[in-house]
């Protein structure tokens, strides 16, 4: 017995490792899958990580802090309690909380207070000052000149300080005395110092009033006026005890947000805002905090939680398909090794400890990969995402040991005809099937009416994609028979051999089982799912960029006068200009009554023409100064009237099809648009927009246009561009995962199918060469015989190719119907499915000549068996 054992354990080691083919795919396998599912958490979770970090980096310090501003007076303990209330109430902040914010800060100063000498000279401006005071205002200054101010005592002039540059600006020299008239009494204020920034860039001087320089009016018709702040003594705000305006801020670390957990980090910050914070020891005094945190870290919750849910999606396909492609190549070795195994049986192996020995082979191939691949995923990836990940993906190095062990027959002496019966399904099968139907169903409809959960991974969001595609693998294979049986019937009334064997043999012993449906489905859905999601990103980014922008180019402040917009018409590169002026409130009149709506003035036509082509764009058609007047509502307006518009102001009108929005205009949700003529006739008052937005024509650059525009305006405006405002959706770091994900699960799932046409032609190699040898032997030429390997293989891309595109159109629907996708469009409403033919027939192209390429391999492969051999092997 023992001599046995010694015999059995030394011919598996020489049978180890073959066929090595189908080993390594195991081994890659598992390295693959157990690499995924180890680095896929952490990388998401790094993801997050930047996609805050850009969220934030985007803000500016005033929006970015926690900032609040109240009018009152100063409580008792003056500054010194303020700044306590404001440690006091940081310290009962979460630690997170703790961890971003510094410590508060805090200043009260007065409105402008008009100082005049007792001489003017001719060529100073008159000074504006706010009186300000803030505790450790030194700790941030240095003295250019003279003394910091001392505290005020009641009597005599107020000491203050000016910035150096504000202080030249208002022509006021050190030791000069002005006064301030107030109701009670005027107050005489000195300049005893000028001062300079230690930190001109520090962001604290965004909080404050104009410090650091003096902002100066000028309009041409009389003296100019330069205000500025000025620093006094806080001992000398507690005397004065005047009403000014008190505002606190808590300096946010940029840097530091992206490693806290934004799902503890946004309720957070949620909770704080929406608390007034107390001032006062009694709560008398209380301040609302705000940031623009909160709508940040939104974004970026939002994006992160999307594109994890896309991603399981996307990743769940491949996965399974690794899964079936490990069990497909562990029946192919043990189909290699059938007769070793059936020696083994013969001289008294039982089937308990061959299953045994297999499953110890198979974790000696899957286990150290899988475990060598989740150390890799670990390195690789820094950000931690727990040990689950980790567990799980050594885990997936078990999957070859089970495969291994179940794949050995139950009768290994046992002879017959491997191609007859594989149609039949016994009962237990079918009811498994049916299950897997059902359950996809009622997942797929759970997921469509509650949509993906919140938070961390939603298990349906995983659970429903991946039994819809199991489940439409399995109907696929149910259905797969059906043409081939026509195709054999229409193939016995012809002539010749090759199209009956073919047909034949695909019916007895498809090649068409799960696992290789599962791979090339999945291939050409991926490829599909991909393709769709990533134009609909890109369609929703574009479509948000409109809405916001309106035109290609959007300029706003000033206000223009007609030469000025006949002017920027006259710009080359310009197609066309349309000014957009938020008038008065006009009733507006219908059949269910009246109601007061803002009134919107354009050059109708030439706004049509400025958004054509846009999501959303105005309407063409509109006439201005036509009897009676056209006007546009919006969708609010016409419900409202209970029909279309009849007049405004009284002026009788004819109401267009209603809109929703203005594109790159903000305004009430109740607005009539109206031309720039009818405007004037409405109100008497002329045509002067502040929103103008431009049609670039082809091939033109926007900078040099806007450098021109800027030439005509002169002054102050601001600048938004259609492309800027889309690339800034497309280049979050969460979209860029998105787009690199889907592009790489497309890769993934090509390899994939291509492995798995290659095994599939390894298991049904005997078979084939079987029968091909024989044909030969019978005057049946090469190219004939390459036709019966085709008829294995092109019915099964086919297949693959329908069923692909449907389930790949079906998870965009599923992804659209339950998932917030809005976070990537810049809010808005829900991007419609979009697809793009280009993208979508490039990556089903590159699928399809992937998938060529196997079954050429695969006809190559079958080429490559001798006959002889194969004639040699069935004799014995």
């Amino acid at each position: 017995m023992p001599s046995d054992r010694v015999s059995v354990l030394r011919l598996l080691r020489r049978r180890f490792g073959v066929p090595r083919g189908a080993a390594t795919v195991i081994v890659v396998l598992a390295a693959m899958t157990a690499l995924l599912i180890s680095a896929a958490p952490r990388m998401l979770v790094q993801v997050t990580r930047d996609e805050v970090a850009h969220q934030v980096g985007q803000l500016a310090p005033t929006t970015r802090d926690l900032t609040g501003t109240v009018s009152a007076v100063v409580p008792e303990g003056g500054l010194a309690g303020l700044e306590s209330s404001l440690s006091s109430a940081r310290d009962q902040w979460p630690s997170s909380i703790q961890g971003l914010v510094e410590d508060g800060e805090v200043a009260v100063y007065t409105d402008p207070l008009r100082a005049s000498p007792e001489v003017l000279g001719p060529t100073s401006p008159f000074a504006d000052v706010q009186l300000m005071a803030e505790p450790d205002a030194l700790a941030h200054l240095q003295i250019a000149e003279g003394t910091w101010p001392r505290a005020w005592s009641g009597s005599g002039p107020i000491e203050i300080a000016l910035s150096a540059d504000a202080a030249a600006t208002m022509d006021w020299p050190i030791g000069e005395r002005r006064t301030i008239p107030t109701a009670a009494a005027p107050l005489e204020v000195v300049l005893t110092a000028t001062v300079r920034a230690t930190d001109p860039d520090d962001p604290r001087w965004l909080h404050l009033p104009t410090v650091l320089t003096a902002s100066v009016f000028d309009d041409g018709n009389r003296r100019p006026v330069a205000g500025s702040a000025a620093w006094i003594d806080p001992g000398t705000w507690e005397t004065l005890d005047p009403p000014g305006t008190v505002i606190v801020w808590y300096p946010v670390d940029t840097v530091g947000a992206a490693d806290i957990d934004v799902a503890q980090l946004l309720p957070a910050i949620r909770a704080i805002v929406a608390s007034p914070l107390p001032l006062s020891e009694g709560g008398d005094l209380r301040v609302s905090l705000d940031s623009g945190l909160v709508a940040a870290l939104g974004v970026a919750v939002g994006r992160t939680e999307a594109t994890r849910a896309i991603l399981a999606v996307a990743a769940v396909g491949p996965v399974v398909v690794a899964f079936s492609l490990e069990v497909l190549a562990a029946a192919l070795m043990v189909r290699r090794r059938r007769q070793q195994l059936a020696l083994l049986a013969a001289r008294g192996a039982a089937p308990s400890q061959l299953r045994r020995l297999l499953a110890l082979e198979g974790a000696l191939l899957g286990v150290p990969a899988s475990v060598i691949a989740a150390a890799l995923g670990v390195l690789l990836v820094p950000a931690d995402a727990g040990w689950v990940p980790v567990v799980l993906a050594i885990l997936a190095g078990v999957v070859p040991a089970a495969a291994l062990a179940l794949a050995l027959p139950r009768n290994l002496l046992a002879v017959g005809r491997e191609d007859l019966g594989h149609g039949r399904g016994t009962l237990p099968l079918l009811a498994t099937e049916a299950l897997v139907v059902v359950l996809a169903a009622v997942a797929v409809t759970v997921l469509l009416v509650r949509g993906a959960g919140p938070g961390a991974l939603d298990p349906l969001a995983v659970a429903a994609p991946l039994l819809l595609t199991v489940a439409l693998a399995l109907v696929v294979v149910r259905l797969h028979p059906i043409p081939l049986t026509l195709a054999l019937r229409l193939q016995r009334r012809r002539r010749g051999a090759t199209g009956l064997v073919g047909a034949a043999r695909a019916v007895r012993e498809p090649v068409a089982g799960t696992a290789a449906v599962l791979a090339m489905l999945v291939a050409v859905a991926i490829a599909v799912f991909s393709s769709v999601v990533l134009a609909t990103v890109d369609r929703g980014a574009v479509v948000a960029a409109q809405r916001t922008v309106g035109a290609d180019i959007q300029i706003s402040g000033p206000y223009v006068d007609a030469d000025r917009l006949e002017a920027i018409r006259g710009i080359e590169g310009i197609a066309a200009v349309a000014g957009l002026l938020r008038g008065d409130y006009l009733p507006a009149t219908g059949p269910g009554g009246r109601v007061t709506a803002e009134v919107i003035a354009t050059d109708v036509t030439a706004l049509a023409a400025v958004q054509n082509g846009m999501v959303g764009a105005f309407p063409a058609g509109v006439a201005d100064a036509e009897v009676p007047m056209q006007v546009v509502p919006s969708t609010a307006v016409t419900a409202d009237l209970g029909g279309a518009v009849t007049a405004v102001s009284g002026v009788s009108a004819v109401g267009a099809p209603s809109i929703a929005e203005i594109l790159g205009l903000t305004a009430s949700s109740e607005f009539v648009v109206v031309g720039a003529e009818d405007y004037t006739t409405l109100t008497g008052k002329g045509f002067f927009p502040r929103t103008i937005l431009l049609d670039l024509a082809p091939g033109y650059d926007a900078a040099p246009v806007v450098d021109q525009v800027g030439q005509i305006l002169g002054g102050t405006f601001s600048v938004s561009l259609l492309d800027a405002s889309t690339d800034e959706i497309r280049s979050s770091p969460a979209v860029t995962a998105l787009r690199i994900a889907l592009l790489s699960a497309v890769g993934i799932a090509i390899g994939l199918s291509a492995v798995a046409v290659l095994v599939v032609a390894g298991v049904t190699r005997d078979a084939r060469s079987r029968v091909i040898a024989l044909l030969r032997t019978m005057g049946m030429g090469r190219r004939a015989t390459r036709g019966i390997v085709a008829w294995e293989f092109v019915p099964l891309g086919v297949t693959a190719l329908v069923a692909g595109g449907a389930l790949g159109i079906l998870l965009p629907l599923l992804i659209v119907f339950s998932i917030d996708l809005r976070p990537f469009t810049g809010g808005g409403g829900q991007p419609s499915l979009f697809i793009d033919p280009v993208l979508s027939a490039t990556l089903v192209a590159i699928v399809l000549a992937a998938l060529a390429l196997a079954v050429i391999g695969g006809v190559l492969t079958a080429r490559a068996t001798s006959t002889a051999t194969v004639l040699r092997t069935g004799e014995d």
